[in-house]
């Protein structure tokens, strides 16, 4: 007897959810192996509601007795928990997107071969610049998945992925400092990973900030990379979140139909974005995944719900139901949230910039409140005079607030790039506070 057939047994509404997979990590020092590991992940999350109690369990262990302890502690958790008319389990779909999200070929790649496209990237960088030293940490990371979800209104959907990444952080030293600078390149198919690319763009970043400046506070224009483009972008996944706007923990709370962006500004949810990372068939309540615009012109269109959000408001899901893990109920999450692109490359934008601050690095963006806002954050970056590179600065904080920075965008370019599933172009915005000397 399958997993399925233990679980259908269940006479009240239930849901399974199941994943399966594999994961290699290498790591080099000086082009030298320094670790290699190798995981495989089995894991079962169980819903089940109780006129109207929820009650969830987890396993790793797929042994019969260990899901039939599951199925009594989720039902027994069901039977004593608070009654909410709202836990609800997703109809099933008449169908489902396909996305492209599944390399085949990976599990034939050697583990040579993977070793070598990560010393690729490691030479890269050394070879980029006589004073890049030393290159910490290259790292390789791959995972090939299968996720499983099937409920007692006849949901059943299935769809496997894998994903590859590489990473690391080059050392560039002068006479007077050292400074680092760190490069990744994540992708759906491993032969789409740009080894050299990574080396030379870290090796870039370190050398930038050689010999940096502070700068006087003042105001003043900014163009942000489209990394730290999508570190702002990132900020208003929470502050979209329905559950968030019921809760009132959202900025963007009562602001459905009305300006909250510069005209221009687009923002997209979109899990069926080719081969990106964010993408899948369906959320992870097996509601079917779909592209939505959230900001239009700077106009607020529309929240992300999952099945529990959505029938507050009796709203269908926007597929939007997003697990930590297979240990975690579904909560709400963006699938591919980005800001759309532009029409100017990066170097019009700073040849039209004239005088400002080019941000190439955020630190502390984690401290900023998703609630109000608000941020204050270090920024490094290059000055720029009469629209060219005049020097790296580094040691200032940029203050404001989300809906500041948003109604502040002056021109998007056509650049988009993505930290993970987040994504932004670079982004020009004029009378930003930056705090100097």
């Amino acid at each position: 007897m399958n997993i399925y057939q233990i679980v259908k047994r269940i006479a009240k509404p239930m849901e399974v959810y199941l994943v399966q997979g594999h994961s290699s990590t290498i790591e080099l020092s000086d082009e030298e192996i320094e670790s290699i590991e190798h995981a495989s992940l089995e894991g079962l999350g169980l819903r089940i509601i109780d006129r109207g109690g929820l009650g969830f369990s987890y396993t790793s262990d797929l042994s019969k007795d260990e899901i039939d302890r599951v199925i009594e502690e989720a039902s027994l958790n069901a039977r004593y928990a608070t009654r909410d008319k709202y836990n609800l389990l997703p109809q099933k779909a008449p169908s489902y997107p396909k996305v492209n999200i599944y390399d085949e070929d990976l599990a034939r790649v050697s583990l040579r071969k993977k070793i070598e496209r990560t010393r690729k990237a490691s030479r890269a960088a050394l070879e980029y610049d006589k004073r890049i030293r030393k290159v910490y940490k290259a790292a390789y990371h791959d995972a090939r998945y299968r996720v499983s979800i099937l409920n007692s209104l006849g949901l059943e959907v299935s769809y496997s992925g894998t994903s590859c990444s590489l990473s690391l952080m080059a050392i560039a030293k002068s006479a007077k400092e050292s400074r680092s600078g760190s490069e990744f390149d994540i992708q759906r198919f491993y032969e789409k990973l740009k080894p050299e690319e990574v080396g030379e763009r870290a090796a870039q970043k370190a050398l930038f900030l050689l010999g940096a400046e502070k700068i006087k506070t003042q105001k003043a224009p900014i163009l942000l990379d489209p990394l730290v483009g999508s570190s702002f972008v990132g900020l208003l996944a929470s502050a979209l979140s329905a559950e968030a706007v019921q809760r009132r923990r959202s900025l963007f709370r009562a602001k459905l139909d009305k300006r909250i962006g510069a005209w221009g500004l687009n923002v997209i949810d979109d899990g069926t974005l080719e081969e990106g990372l964010g993408s899948a068939p369906c959320d992870d309540e097996g509601v079917p995944t779909s592209r939505k615009t959230l900001i239009e012109n700077g106009i607020l269109k529309g929240y992300l719900y999952n099945t529990y959000t959505a029938a507050k408001e009796k709203r269908e899901s926007t597929g939007n139901g997003m697990r930590g893990s297979f240990q975690s109920l579904p909560g709400i999450g963006a699938t591919n949230l980005f800001i759309s692109p532009g029409r100017r490359s990066q170097e019009e934008l700073i040849k039209g910039m004239g005088k400002g601050l080019y941000v190439t690095e955020v630190l502390g963006m984690h401290t900023a409140d998703p609630i109000s806002g608000d941020f204050s954050i270090g920024v490094n970056g290059l000055w720029i005079e009469k629209g060219e590179i005049s020097h790296p600065v580094s040691g200032i904080m940029m203050s404001g607030n989300l809906r500041e920075f948003l109604n502040s965008i002056e021109e998007i370019g056509k650049d988009l790039r993505f930290l993970g599933n987040i994504g932004s172009p670079s982004l020009y915005l004029k009378g930003i506070m930056l705090s100097g000397e």
